[in-house]
């Protein structure tokens, strides 16, 4: 299995993702201006995140798919579980790790902001604020971790850890946080993918990513805009979303402090397994950055960011 080569291929298969997802979702705007210039009114309420995720999960994930098991790829046998203790300790790291990403990130744009002059605005946020709280169930705690909890830990996962668990670790948390195109999530994306993807390659078991996943797009997701909603009117649910919103912000403290103390704690006891497959006298990560597909790569995660 010879880095470049095996990586290079990799980077072309999300490139090409990239682009059927891009072309697709081209189509299905045009097809919606068409539809409602010629009389069809409904395609003006059509979801464009739901929209946005048939173009990933429909069409050009299976062709990921089928490029990806083209490749070479080791399966780990499932190892030790996770007791509940266990994983409630990793949900405290990975909320954590989410609230200071997302500071981060926010720190960032605000950078940006101020040094361009030219005003911010976070593109997730302004799609989630005017859907349906359950279509945002539906597309981001339903469908959206499954998906991604393949992509980018069990498929990716298992062709390249042979170079190395921490390797695999690395590529699969910034290549996760490449993905969402934006530097609003890139951080905490970035930050949750290597846990996700520290958790997958130890136990073989990707359900555990799945869960924790969900978790937290409930949370940071779904749970903000039913209590934004609740704040419109003065009522019952007024009081509700009041609370909802307090208890929150206590969560969200609460986690940046226990992800830090567990960090501290534990990160040193973390064991890592080593990679078996050649490495080049060059060096790993050269070999990795400069594999044709992985250029392409990050030149389109360039292009993402700038249009986003």
């Amino acid at each position: 299995m010879e880095v470049k080569r095996q990586f290079s291929r990799i980077g072309w298969a999300f490139v090409v993702f990239c682009l059927v997802d891009f072309v697709i979702q081209i189509l299905m705007a045009v097809g919606i201006v068409l539809g409602g210039t010629g009389g069809h009114s409904w395609m003006g309420n059509v979801n464009f995140l739901l929209l946005g995720q048939v173009s990933m999960y429909v069409f050009a994930f299976p062709i990921f798919w089928l490029m990806m098991k083209r490749l070479p790829s080791w399966e780990k046998k499932d190892g030790e579980g996770l007791s509940v203790g266990r994983f409630l300790l990793w949900a405290v790291v990975c909320f954590g790790f989410t609230y200071m990403g997302n500071l981060i990130g926010q720190m960032v744009m605000g950078g940006v902001e101020a040094f361009t002059g030219n005003p911010q605005e976070n593109p997730v946020l302004d799609v989630l604020d005017e859907m349906n709280p359950w279509m945002v169930f539906l597309t981001t705690v339903i469908i959206a971790p499954v998906m991604e909890e393949l992509m980018f830990r069990k498929l990716l996962i298992d062709r390249i850890v042979p170079f190395g668990q921490r390797a695999a670790v690395v590529v699969s948390g910034v290549a996760f946080g490449l993905f969402h195109g934006n530097f609003y999530q890139f951080f905490y994306a970035c930050g949750l993918g290597m846990i996700f993807a520290y958790l997958y390659s130890s136990t073989g078991r990707v359900r555990y990513g799945i869960l924790l996943h969900m978790m937290i797009n409930m949370v940071g997701g779904v749970l903000p805009i039913v209590f934004m909603q609740g704040l419109e009117e003065f009522s019952v649910e007024t009081v509700m979303a009041v609370l909802g919103m307090l208890l929150l912000g206590l969560m969200m403290l609460g986690s940046m402090i226990g992800a830090f103390v567990l960090t501290c704690i534990y990160a040193g006891r973390l064991t890592w397994f080593p990679g078996w497959a050649p490495v080049p006298a060059a060096g790993f990560w050269r070999s990795v950055l400069t594999a044709p597909g992985v250029v392409v790569f990050l030149v389109t995660c360039v292009v993402m960011f700038l249009l986003n």
